[in-house]
């Protein structure tokens, strides 16, 4: 009898195989959608130029009146940091998406693969840039763009590291059992 009223509840709730799909789903529908994000900024839409009407305002209202120079390393401050951001940003939920769809916890290899995604969409971007009338390709943003993803990864193996029980390993657990 209890069974069956827990069969009850548990009725609208999509069991086990179905649960993870549904959140291998989710989590790369994150990816996809933060990658289409990123990839509407790198757009005319979001050149200097239109930028700088929004920014510049915000930046005198912040400092005051600051002489062009000073302004301006605001500006390609602020501008660089969205790059560096963006692409932590997509290196964090690419290494969810990928730690979710592996078969057993794999670190490392979600690290790799959020790497991968972050310099693929970096290089396409800024090549995509290069051909615009309003922007401008830069291989340096794709370096910033990098360090950003890197130092995501970085902080999440770095914390996943920490995080582990004393003694555990990334080994198989059922190698380490006595017959």
């Amino acid at each position: 009898m209890a069974s069956s009223k827990a069969n009850q509840s548990n009725a609208g709730t999509p069991s086990g195989p179905k649960r993870l799909k549904r959140r291998i789903g989710f989590a790369w529908a994150l990816v996809a959608i933060w990658a289409a994000v990123i990839w509407t900024l790198g757009g005319d839409d979001f050149s200097l130029t239109e930028t700088s009407r929004t920014i510049s305002p915000w930046i005198e209202w912040i400092w005051g009146d600051i002489d062009g120079r000073t302004k301006w390393k605001i500006f390609l401050a602020i501008r660089k940091s969205a790059h560096f951001v963006e692409y932590a940003v997509l290196a964090l939920l690419t290494f969810r998406a990928s730690l979710i769809s592996a078969a057993r916890n794999q670190l490392a290899a979600a690290g790799w693969i959020a790497l991968f995604l972050v310099a693929t969409l970096a290089t396409a971007d800024e090549a995509r840039q290069a051909f615009s009338t309003a922007r401008s390709g830069s291989p340096y943003d794709v370096l910033i763009d990098l360090t950003g993803g890197a130092v995501a990864v970085i902080g999440l193996l770095t914390i996943g590291r920490r995080m582990r029980p004393i003694g555990a390993t990334n080994a198989d657990p059922s190698a380490n059992a006595k017959p």
